[in-house]
Protein backbone atom coordinates (compact mmCIF):
# COMPACT_ATOMS: atom_id res chain seq x y z
CA UNK A 1 0.00 0.00 0.00
CA UNK A 2 1.33 3.25 -0.54
CA UNK A 3 2.19 6.28 1.80
CA UNK A 4 -0.26 8.35 -0.21
CA UNK A 5 -3.15 6.17 0.44
CA UNK A 6 -2.18 4.96 4.27
CA UNK A 7 -2.24 8.73 4.50
CA UNK A 8 -6.59 8.15 3.53
CA UNK A 9 -6.40 6.20 7.20
CA UNK A 10 -6.88 9.28 9.73
CA UNK A 11 -6.06 8.25 13.33
CA UNK A 12 -8.60 8.93 15.47
CA UNK A 13 -7.25 10.72 17.61
CA UNK A 14 -6.07 13.53 15.04
CA UNK A 15 -9.77 13.97 13.37
CA UNK A 16 -11.14 14.51 16.70
CA UNK A 17 -8.42 17.00 17.67
CA UNK A 18 -9.03 18.59 13.99
CA UNK A 19 -13.08 18.53 14.67
CA UNK A 20 -12.60 20.68 17.82
CA UNK A 21 -10.00 22.95 15.72
CA UNK A 22 -12.21 23.60 12.86
CA UNK A 23 -15.36 23.89 15.46
CA UNK A 24 -13.32 26.56 17.62
CA UNK A 25 -12.57 28.39 14.51
CA UNK A 26 -15.68 29.26 12.99
CA UNK A 27 -18.35 31.33 13.62
CA UNK A 28 -21.22 30.21 16.05
CA UNK A 29 -23.10 33.56 15.79
CA UNK A 30 -23.30 35.40 12.45
CA UNK A 31 -22.86 39.08 12.66
CA UNK A 32 -21.86 39.18 16.53
CA UNK A 33 -17.97 40.46 17.07
CA UNK A 34 -16.16 39.85 20.58
CA UNK A 35 -15.45 42.80 22.57
CA UNK A 36 -13.75 41.62 25.60
CA UNK A 37 -16.94 40.12 27.20
CA UNK A 38 -17.10 36.59 28.87
CA UNK A 39 -20.64 34.71 27.63
CA UNK A 40 -21.14 31.12 27.49
CA UNK A 41 -20.43 30.75 23.80
CA UNK A 42 -16.91 32.28 23.98
CA UNK A 43 -16.10 30.14 27.48
CA UNK A 44 -17.30 26.94 25.51
CA UNK A 45 -15.25 27.76 22.25
CA UNK A 46 -12.45 28.39 25.13
CA UNK A 47 -12.68 25.09 26.83
CA UNK A 48 -12.96 23.35 23.88
CA UNK A 49 -9.47 25.20 22.43
CA UNK A 50 -8.13 23.76 25.57
CA UNK A 51 -9.05 20.05 24.70
CA UNK A 52 -7.73 20.35 21.66
CA UNK A 53 -4.58 21.33 22.57
CA UNK A 54 -4.20 18.36 25.36
CA UNK A 55 -5.71 15.78 22.91
CA UNK A 56 -2.49 16.70 20.61
CA UNK A 57 -0.25 17.17 23.69
CA UNK A 58 -0.69 13.34 24.38
CA UNK A 59 -0.15 12.17 20.96
CA UNK A 60 3.22 13.29 21.10
CA UNK A 61 4.33 10.67 22.94
CA UNK A 62 4.13 8.56 20.20
CA UNK A 63 5.92 10.14 17.63
CA UNK A 64 8.50 13.44 17.00
CA UNK A 65 8.53 14.47 14.01
CA UNK A 66 10.75 17.62 12.84
CA UNK A 67 9.02 20.88 12.89
CA UNK A 68 10.71 24.32 12.69
CA UNK A 69 10.54 27.22 14.61
CA UNK A 70 11.17 29.94 12.70
CA UNK A 71 6.95 30.67 12.04
CA UNK A 72 6.30 30.91 15.70
CA UNK A 73 9.02 33.48 15.84
CA UNK A 74 7.23 35.16 13.12
CA UNK A 75 3.71 34.41 14.65
CA UNK A 76 5.52 35.81 18.14
CA UNK A 77 6.37 38.84 16.27
CA UNK A 78 2.41 40.00 14.99
CA UNK A 79 1.06 38.96 18.42
CA UNK A 80 2.97 40.66 20.32
CA UNK A 81 3.15 43.94 18.20
CA UNK A 82 -0.98 43.24 18.23
CA UNK A 83 -0.79 42.94 22.28
CA UNK A 84 1.05 46.31 22.23
CA UNK A 85 -1.15 48.06 20.01
CA UNK A 86 -4.27 46.84 22.13
CA UNK A 87 -2.49 48.30 25.48
CA UNK A 88 -2.27 51.84 24.23
CA UNK A 89 -5.69 51.56 22.40
CA UNK A 90 -7.69 50.76 25.47
CA UNK A 91 -8.59 47.13 24.09
CA UNK A 92 -5.50 45.00 26.28
CA UNK A 93 -8.60 42.39 27.70
CA UNK A 94 -10.19 41.66 23.77
CA UNK A 95 -7.22 41.86 22.29
CA UNK A 96 -5.43 39.85 24.91
CA UNK A 97 -7.59 37.61 24.68
CA UNK A 98 -7.81 36.57 21.16
CA UNK A 99 -4.26 36.91 20.88
CA UNK A 100 -3.81 33.95 23.17
CA UNK A 101 -6.69 32.00 21.21
CA UNK A 102 -4.57 32.42 18.12
CA UNK A 103 -1.56 30.87 20.31
CA UNK A 104 -3.19 28.05 21.20
CA UNK A 105 -4.43 27.24 17.98
CA UNK A 106 -1.06 27.45 16.58
CA UNK A 107 0.47 25.21 19.53
CA UNK A 108 -2.15 22.85 18.65
CA UNK A 109 -1.27 22.79 15.29
CA UNK A 110 2.82 22.95 16.00
CA UNK A 111 1.91 18.97 18.19
CA UNK A 112 -0.12 17.52 15.49
CA UNK A 113 2.72 18.07 13.24
CA UNK A 114 4.87 16.68 15.05
CA UNK A 115 2.81 13.61 15.66
CA UNK A 116 1.58 13.04 11.90
CA UNK A 117 2.35 13.20 8.51
CA UNK A 118 1.62 16.43 6.01
CA UNK A 119 -0.49 14.25 4.38
CA UNK A 120 -2.50 12.57 6.97
CA UNK A 121 -2.95 16.44 8.99
CA UNK A 122 -4.44 18.04 5.25
CA UNK A 123 -6.49 14.92 5.34
CA UNK A 124 -7.78 15.56 8.87
CA UNK A 125 -8.56 18.95 7.94
CA UNK A 126 -10.41 18.17 4.85
CA UNK A 127 -12.61 15.89 6.87
CA UNK A 128 -13.32 17.73 9.24
CA UNK A 129 -14.37 21.22 7.20
CA UNK A 130 -16.54 18.19 5.11
CA UNK A 131 -18.57 17.22 8.54
CA UNK A 132 -18.64 20.68 9.99
CA UNK A 133 -19.39 22.24 6.84
CA UNK A 134 -22.28 19.58 5.54
CA UNK A 135 -23.62 19.74 9.04
CA UNK A 136 -23.85 24.03 8.42
CA UNK A 137 -25.17 23.47 5.40
CA UNK A 138 -28.12 20.92 5.74
CA UNK A 139 -29.40 22.71 9.32
CA UNK A 140 -28.96 26.21 7.38
CA UNK A 141 -31.18 25.25 4.34
CA UNK A 142 -33.77 28.09 5.35
CA UNK A 143 -31.30 30.46 4.63
CA UNK A 144 -31.76 29.99 1.21
CA UNK A 145 -34.83 32.30 1.24
CA UNK A 146 -32.51 35.10 1.98
CA UNK A 147 -30.64 34.69 -1.08
CA UNK A 148 -27.53 33.03 0.30
CA UNK A 149 -26.73 29.78 1.65
CA UNK A 150 -25.31 30.51 5.61
CA UNK A 151 -25.35 28.11 8.54
CA UNK A 152 -27.43 26.56 10.66
CA UNK A 153 -25.37 24.67 13.36
CA UNK A 154 -23.22 26.24 13.61
CA UNK A 155 -24.61 29.34 12.74
CA UNK A 156 -21.46 30.39 10.67
CA UNK A 157 -21.89 33.32 8.00
CA UNK A 158 -22.09 32.12 3.98
CA UNK A 159 -18.24 33.12 3.66
CA UNK A 160 -17.02 30.74 6.22
CA UNK A 161 -18.97 28.12 4.89
CA UNK A 162 -17.56 28.66 1.47
CA UNK A 163 -14.40 28.63 2.72
CA UNK A 164 -15.21 25.25 4.89
CA UNK A 165 -16.04 23.89 0.95
CA UNK A 166 -13.12 25.35 -1.07
CA UNK A 167 -10.70 23.40 1.64
CA UNK A 168 -12.48 20.20 0.88
CA UNK A 169 -12.32 21.03 -2.65
CA UNK A 170 -8.91 21.87 -3.01
CA UNK A 171 -7.55 18.41 -0.81
CA UNK A 172 -9.77 16.62 -3.35
CA UNK A 173 -8.59 17.93 -6.37
CA UNK A 174 -5.32 17.75 -4.81
CA UNK A 175 -5.72 14.05 -4.54
CA UNK A 176 -7.37 13.19 -7.99
CA UNK A 177 -4.38 15.17 -9.59
CA UNK A 178 -1.76 12.97 -7.98
CA UNK A 179 -3.90 9.88 -9.34
CA UNK A 180 -4.75 8.54 -5.61
CA UNK A 181 -8.47 9.53 -6.07
CA UNK A 182 -10.98 9.05 -8.96
CA UNK A 183 -15.08 8.97 -9.04
CA UNK A 184 -15.48 9.64 -5.42
CA UNK A 185 -13.40 12.87 -4.84
CA UNK A 186 -14.86 13.86 -8.44
CA UNK A 187 -18.28 13.86 -6.44
CA UNK A 188 -17.37 15.35 -3.52
CA UNK A 189 -16.05 18.08 -5.52
CA UNK A 190 -19.45 18.15 -7.15
CA UNK A 191 -21.25 18.88 -3.91
CA UNK A 192 -18.58 21.17 -2.62
CA UNK A 193 -18.62 23.39 -4.96
CA UNK A 194 -22.41 23.51 -4.80
CA UNK A 195 -22.18 24.65 -1.70
CA UNK A 196 -19.93 27.27 -2.77
CA UNK A 197 -22.76 28.01 -5.09
CA UNK A 198 -25.71 28.57 -3.15
CA UNK A 199 -23.41 30.49 -0.56
CA UNK A 200 -22.75 33.28 -3.40
CA UNK A 201 -19.42 33.55 -2.50
CA UNK A 202 -17.51 34.99 -5.30
CA UNK A 203 -14.65 35.58 -3.95
CA UNK A 204 -14.07 32.17 -2.98
CA UNK A 205 -15.15 30.71 -6.17
CA UNK A 206 -12.88 33.31 -8.26
CA UNK A 207 -9.50 31.90 -5.89
CA UNK A 208 -10.65 28.85 -6.15
CA UNK A 209 -10.04 28.42 -10.44
CA UNK A 210 -6.11 29.42 -9.89
CA UNK A 211 -5.99 27.72 -7.49
CA UNK A 212 -6.78 24.35 -9.18
CA UNK A 213 -5.26 25.26 -12.04
CA UNK A 214 -1.45 25.33 -10.38
CA UNK A 215 -2.61 21.91 -8.85
CA UNK A 216 -3.26 20.42 -12.40
CA UNK A 217 0.22 21.80 -13.80
CA UNK A 218 2.11 19.36 -11.00
CA UNK A 219 0.45 16.40 -12.93
CA UNK A 220 2.52 13.91 -14.99
CA UNK A 221 0.13 11.74 -16.62
CA UNK A 222 -3.85 12.43 -17.30
CA UNK A 223 -5.99 9.95 -16.86
CA UNK A 224 -8.27 9.65 -19.96
CA UNK A 225 -11.24 9.14 -17.06
CA UNK A 226 -10.28 12.70 -15.88
CA UNK A 227 -9.63 13.96 -19.54
CA UNK A 228 -13.33 13.32 -20.45
CA UNK A 229 -14.46 14.40 -17.12
CA UNK A 230 -13.05 17.77 -17.42
CA UNK A 231 -14.10 17.77 -21.15
CA UNK A 232 -17.84 17.34 -20.48
CA UNK A 233 -17.56 19.63 -17.45
CA UNK A 234 -15.74 22.80 -19.55
CA UNK A 235 -18.92 22.07 -21.94
CA UNK A 236 -21.36 22.59 -19.52
CA UNK A 237 -19.99 25.37 -17.64
CA UNK A 238 -19.94 26.73 -21.33
CA UNK A 239 -24.00 26.07 -22.02
CA UNK A 240 -24.43 27.76 -18.46
CA UNK A 241 -22.57 30.81 -18.98
CA UNK A 242 -23.55 31.68 -23.05
CA UNK A 243 -26.98 29.99 -22.50
CA UNK A 244 -28.30 30.88 -19.17
CA UNK A 245 -28.30 33.83 -16.97
CA UNK A 246 -26.76 31.46 -14.05
CA UNK A 247 -23.66 33.29 -14.46
CA UNK A 248 -24.64 36.61 -14.58
CA UNK A 249 -27.25 36.08 -11.43
CA UNK A 250 -24.46 34.65 -9.48
CA UNK A 251 -22.08 38.01 -10.12
CA UNK A 252 -25.31 40.66 -8.87
CA UNK A 253 -26.36 38.05 -6.24
CA UNK A 254 -29.86 39.67 -5.91
CA UNK A 255 -29.12 43.09 -7.64
CA UNK A 256 -26.16 43.62 -5.27
CA UNK A 257 -23.39 43.65 -8.24
CA UNK A 258 -20.47 45.91 -7.21
CA UNK A 259 -22.05 47.27 -4.09
CA UNK A 260 -19.67 45.58 -1.70
CA UNK A 261 -16.93 45.99 -3.39
CA UNK A 262 -17.46 50.01 -3.27
CA UNK A 263 -18.79 49.34 0.48
CA UNK A 264 -15.48 47.70 0.56
CA UNK A 265 -13.50 50.60 -0.09
CA UNK A 266 -15.15 53.15 2.03
CA UNK A 267 -14.19 51.11 4.79
CA UNK A 268 -10.54 50.57 3.03
CA UNK A 269 -9.98 54.30 2.69
CA UNK A 270 -11.13 54.84 6.70
CA UNK A 271 -8.88 52.49 7.71
CA UNK A 272 -6.00 54.82 6.18
CA UNK A 273 -6.90 57.65 8.91
CA UNK A 274 -7.81 55.41 11.69
CA UNK A 275 -4.97 56.00 13.75
CA UNK A 276 -5.06 58.86 16.23
CA UNK A 277 -1.43 58.70 16.81
CA UNK A 278 2.41 57.08 15.42
CA UNK A 279 1.94 54.09 18.20
CA UNK A 280 -1.54 53.02 17.15
CA UNK A 281 -0.32 53.43 13.40
CA UNK A 282 2.86 51.40 14.05
CA UNK A 283 1.10 49.05 16.32
CA UNK A 284 -2.69 49.04 15.62
CA UNK A 285 -5.64 48.51 18.25
CA UNK A 286 -5.47 44.90 18.54
CA UNK A 287 -7.17 41.94 17.08
CA UNK A 288 -10.19 42.34 18.64
CA UNK A 289 -10.53 45.25 16.20
CA UNK A 290 -13.22 44.16 13.36
CA UNK A 291 -15.24 47.06 13.02
CA UNK A 292 -14.49 50.67 11.88
CA UNK A 293 -16.05 53.55 11.92
CA UNK A 294 -16.85 54.75 8.37
CA UNK A 295 -17.91 58.43 7.59
CA UNK A 296 -20.14 60.49 4.92
CA UNK A 297 -22.49 57.29 4.80
CA UNK A 298 -25.86 56.59 5.97
CA UNK A 299 -24.12 54.01 8.02
CA UNK A 300 -21.62 54.62 10.84
CA UNK A 301 -19.29 51.47 11.24
CA UNK A 302 -18.94 48.51 8.75
CA UNK A 303 -16.78 45.10 9.26
CA UNK A 304 -12.73 45.38 8.28
CA UNK A 305 -13.55 42.80 4.90
CA UNK A 306 -9.79 42.19 3.94
CA UNK A 307 -7.00 40.50 6.14
CA UNK A 308 -4.96 43.20 4.71
CA UNK A 309 -6.97 45.95 6.02
CA UNK A 310 -7.30 44.82 9.09
CA UNK A 311 -3.70 43.97 9.66
CA UNK A 312 -3.24 47.53 9.10
CA UNK A 313 -5.91 48.53 11.91
CA UNK A 314 -5.44 45.86 14.47
CA UNK A 315 -1.25 45.44 13.99
CA UNK A 316 -0.34 48.43 12.11
CA UNK A 317 2.31 49.15 9.77
CA UNK A 318 4.46 46.53 11.78
CA UNK A 319 2.08 44.06 11.35
CA UNK A 320 1.43 44.63 7.35
CA UNK A 321 4.95 44.06 7.04
CA UNK A 322 5.72 41.38 9.52
CA UNK A 323 2.51 39.83 7.71
CA UNK A 324 3.65 40.29 3.81
CA UNK A 325 7.33 38.88 4.14
CA UNK A 326 5.63 36.14 6.26
CA UNK A 327 3.51 35.38 3.10
CA UNK A 328 6.39 35.58 0.77
CA UNK A 329 8.13 33.43 2.53
CA UNK A 330 5.46 30.70 2.67
CA UNK A 331 5.27 31.09 -0.54
CA UNK A 332 9.18 30.46 -1.09
CA UNK A 333 9.50 27.78 0.99
CA UNK A 334 6.52 25.66 -0.90
CA UNK A 335 8.21 26.01 -4.28
CA UNK A 336 11.58 24.34 -2.67
CA UNK A 337 8.53 21.66 -1.46
CA UNK A 338 8.96 18.07 -3.29
CA UNK A 339 6.43 18.11 -6.39
CA UNK A 340 3.38 16.31 -4.47
CA UNK A 341 3.62 18.18 -1.25
CA UNK A 342 4.45 21.14 -3.66
CA UNK A 343 1.05 21.15 -5.64
CA UNK A 344 -1.06 21.16 -2.55
CA UNK A 345 0.43 24.01 -0.46
CA UNK A 346 0.60 26.06 -3.30
CA UNK A 347 -2.66 25.32 -4.10
CA UNK A 348 -3.89 26.20 -0.64
CA UNK A 349 -1.60 29.67 -0.81
CA UNK A 350 -2.57 30.70 -3.87
CA UNK A 351 -6.53 30.47 -2.87
CA UNK A 352 -6.64 31.52 0.95
CA UNK A 353 -4.44 34.53 0.05
CA UNK A 354 -5.87 35.41 -2.90
CA UNK A 355 -9.25 35.31 -0.98
CA UNK A 356 -7.37 37.61 1.96
CA UNK A 357 -7.30 40.24 -0.40
CA UNK A 358 -11.34 40.46 -0.40
CA UNK A 359 -11.97 38.42 2.98
CA UNK A 360 -10.88 39.20 6.74
CA UNK A 361 -9.62 36.48 8.97
CA UNK A 362 -5.95 35.39 7.38
CA UNK A 363 -4.34 36.11 10.73
CA UNK A 364 -6.76 35.32 13.02
CA UNK A 365 -8.32 31.94 14.50
CA UNK A 366 -10.10 31.06 11.66
CA UNK A 367 -9.89 28.16 9.46
CA UNK A 368 -7.87 29.74 6.54
CA UNK A 369 -5.49 30.60 9.32
CA UNK A 370 -5.21 26.93 10.42
CA UNK A 371 -4.55 25.66 6.64
CA UNK A 372 -2.05 28.88 6.23
CA UNK A 373 -0.08 28.16 9.56
CA UNK A 374 0.51 24.03 8.69
CA UNK A 375 1.45 24.98 4.87
CA UNK A 376 4.14 27.96 7.00
CA UNK A 377 5.03 25.63 9.59
CA UNK A 378 5.54 22.52 6.53
CA UNK A 379 7.66 24.39 4.13
CA UNK A 380 10.19 26.13 6.44
CA UNK A 381 14.11 24.50 5.81
CA UNK A 382 13.99 22.75 9.02
CA UNK A 383 10.68 21.07 8.27
CA UNK A 384 11.15 20.63 4.24
CA UNK A 385 13.63 17.56 4.97
CA UNK A 386 10.87 15.27 6.46
CA UNK A 387 8.53 15.66 3.35
CA UNK A 388 10.96 13.67 1.47
CA UNK A 389 11.16 10.95 3.75
CA UNK A 390 7.16 11.13 4.11
CA UNK A 391 6.51 10.09 0.62
CA UNK A 392 8.75 10.26 -2.83
CA UNK A 393 7.01 11.66 -5.65
CA UNK A 394 6.70 8.09 -7.28
CA UNK A 395 4.61 6.77 -4.74
CA UNK A 396 2.38 9.35 -4.44
CA UNK A 397 1.90 9.46 -8.73
CA UNK A 398 0.68 5.70 -8.62
CA UNK A 399 4.14 5.07 -10.11
CA UNK A 400 6.50 1.86 -8.70
CA UNK A 401 8.38 2.68 -5.77
CA UNK A 402 11.98 3.11 -6.34
CA UNK A 403 13.77 -0.22 -5.67
CA UNK A 404 16.35 0.31 -3.11
CA UNK A 405 19.74 -0.52 -4.10
CA UNK A 406 21.65 -3.29 -2.76
CA UNK A 407 25.40 -2.77 -2.16
CA UNK A 408 27.76 -5.35 -2.29
CA UNK A 409 29.47 -5.55 1.20
CA UNK A 410 33.34 -4.34 1.27
CA UNK A 411 35.61 -6.67 2.00
CA UNK A 412 36.25 -5.60 5.42
CA UNK A 413 33.08 -6.24 6.14
CA UNK A 414 33.10 -9.31 4.55
CA UNK A 415 35.92 -10.33 6.39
Amino acid sequence: MSAARRSERIPVRLLVCMLLLVLTTVGWRRGTYFEGSLDPVVAAKGALSLVALVVAYAGTRRRDLRVGTGTLWVLGALLTASVLGALTDGRLVAGGVVAVRVTILALTVVLLLRCYTALEFFAALARACAVIGGVAAVTGLSTLSSGRLAGGFPEVDPNTLALLSCLVVLYAGWRITMGTAGAGAAAVIVVALGVVWFTGSRTALLMLVPALLIMALHMRRARVGLVVGALLTGAAATVAVFGTDALGSFLERDGEGTSTVQSRFIAWDAATTWADDRWQLAFGGGLSVKIIPVKGQYWTEQPLDSSWVSVLVQIGLVGCLVAGLWALWALRGAFQAPRAHRALFLGLLVFVLGRSVLESGLFDATPEFLAFLAVSLLVEGGSRRRLTDELSDDDVSGGAPERPRVLAPSSSVAG
